[in-house]
């Protein structure tokens, strides 16, 4: 008997219908909120999924949680890494998916998310986006809206919100590993340029929490100057990125009072 499930439309889908996602996670020395993002993909109602876990070579107690739900995990690897965008490449060459979605491990899936964007990715777009909520602790900062024609001046597509196809992550070279803080940016700014407005599929679906407190929060100038540099690659001129780069800087600098941190 052939598996079905419901759509956000009510009307439902075979499971050889939907995509295979893998989702992968990241991580290293993330003890206090692993265990939350793991928790999440349990929740998942994806029946076409499969789990990936990459650990950089923690020291604290992060293995540990990963030994304890290694039941839900389909494939993991704890080795030392050359930085975020080296462990991501890990994760996604491990993965057998047809798309792909990184859940960080401070951050949480929604339960119904995946299979509401995997609608989308039957017509097999390079990336499917939908919206993510801006976390400070409990606290609501703002939605995050996918706007991809605006990837020529900031970072516009939620990562966190993504499914992108595995053969183009192959096509666009992966995540550049010169890059500590901005590769998303320049990953997704490269899948732009080859594909143009018509390879994102927006969705207006909420799909995770990215908490604030992770590496790019902590070096927000460092993101920015190399989002700068991701603007002079993809052929911006030097003025038009130094006005990016110096709008997002004023822009943070503005947040930070609003938030009063």
């Amino acid at each position: 008997m052939t598996t079905a499930v419901p759509n956000q439309t009510g009307r439902s889908l075979t499971l050889d219908a939907l995509p295979t996602i893998s989702i992968v996670t990241i991580c290293r020395d993330a003890a206090p909120t692993l265990k939350r993002a793991i928790q999440s993909v349990q929740a998942c109602l994806y029946p076409n999924l499969e789990y990936v876990v990459v650990d950089g070579g923690s020291t604290d107690g992060t293995l540990s949680i990963i030994d304890r739900y290694r039941g839900s995990i389909d494939r993991f690897v704890s080795e030392p890494d050359s930085g975020i965008s080296d462990a991501m490449n890990k994760g996604i060459r491990l993965s057998t998916g047809e798309y792909h979605y990184l859940l960080h491990a401070d951050d949480e899936l929604d339960a119904a998310a995946l299979e509401q964007l995997a609608v989308h990715a039957r017509q097999r777009p390079a990336v499917v986006a939908g919206s993510v909520r801006v976390m400070a602790g409990e606290r609501l900062v703002r939605i995050f809206r996918p706007e991809p024609a605006k990837l020529k001046q900031k970072m516009s597509v939620p990562h966190m919100g993504c499914l992108v196809r595995k053969d183009v992550w192959a096509e666009v070279g992966g995540y550049d590993l010169r890059r500590k803080i901005a590769m998303d940016h320049l990953f997704m700014l490269r899948i732009f340029q080859r594909y143009g407005l018509d390879g994102f599929r927006v969705v207006d679906t909420m799909v995770a929490d990215y908490h604030l407190g992770g590496v790019s929060d902590h070096r927000v100038l460092e993101g920015f100057a190399e989002l700068k540099d991701n603007l002079l690659e993809a052929g911006a001129s030097p003025l038009a990125a130094s006005l990016a780069y110096y709008k997002l800087v004023a822009k943070s600098r503005i947040g930070k009072l609003i938030r009063g941190s």
